[in-house]
């Protein structure tokens, strides 16, 4: 499990590109920095499509109740139909949010921080 993902809303690709080629300049140098997990959304829409209120609910649930054993019993668990289930964790397994150990469902981060740049998004 990560301890913190940072998600990035906005911002173009250069900013991205920007980003990169610092951190590859600073490792020329030796001024090795922790690795850092991120997540980055083109605007808000994109970020929200991803993370919708279902979607943090589930989030929440394996936070207060640890891995669950299925979807099927994380389902359960929120109350909700195990499709829409399915479908919210491979979404969040594709953003890197949750992790899947056989049938296991668990979280792969501990924290979310978000940066808005309002000029963008």
């Amino acid at each position: 499990m990560t301890d913190n993902l940072k998600i990035e809303i906005g911002g173009s690709a250069e900013d991205m590109g920007r980003r990169f080629i610092d951190a590859w300049h600073r490792a020329e140098r030796g001024e090795i920095a922790p690795a850092t997990h991120g997540l980055t959304f083109e605007n808000w829409d994109a970020f929200v499509a991803t993370l919708s209120p279902a979607r943090i609910a589930l989030l929440r649930q394996l936070a207060a109740d640890g891995p669950a054993p299925s979807i099927n019993a994380l389902a359960a668990a929120l109350g909700r139909p195990y499709r829409r289930v399915h479908d919210d964790v491979t979404a969040l397994h594709a953003a890197g949010l949750v992790e899947r150990t056989g049938r296991t469902v668990s979280l792969a981060v501990s924290t979310v921080s978000a940066h808005l740049d309002l000029n963008a998004a």
